[in-house]
């Protein structure tokens, strides 16, 4: 029986991932932009340096002005992450928008559009 392991980058990047989303739900409650952001994943770098942090908004009008709060208090929630995780180095923090749910949205619509106007589906089904 074959089993994937994990690596030490995968362990890591699920538990800054945990780390985060509590830290951005708890420290910025009070931003209207952030109350509705979910962190969706973290990539780390192999050598553990840069953390690429993919986060999601319930409402994508906000996406801009929640990035640009993220990017500016990544200095404050670093600590938060050293705090918390088994490291020598905490990995620098970056903030890249998820846009995945817009774009299966998108893709949805346009095949439900495609097969409405197939007058040839109909008679199949």
């Amino acid at each position: 029986m074959a089993f994937r392991e994990f690596t030490r980058s995968d362990r890591m990047s699920a538990q800054i991932l945990r780390i985060v989303a509590v830290a951005v739900r708890e420290e910025f409650e009070y931003d209207k932009e952030l109350k509705h952001v979910a962190i969706s994943d973290v990539d780390l770098t192999r050598d553990l340096s840069i953390a690429t942090i993919y986060f999601n908004t319930l409402f994508p009008e906000y996406h801009q002005e929640a990035l640009t709060i993220l990017k500016d208090n990544a200095p404050f929630i670093r600590p938060i992450v050293a705090k918390k995780i088994r490291a020598r180095r905490v990995p620098e923090l970056r903030f890249v928008y998820d846009a995945s749910l817009e774009r299966g949205a998108n893709l949805e619509s346009l095949i439900s559009k495609a097969r409405n106007s197939d007058p040839g589906l109909e008679e199949e089904e």
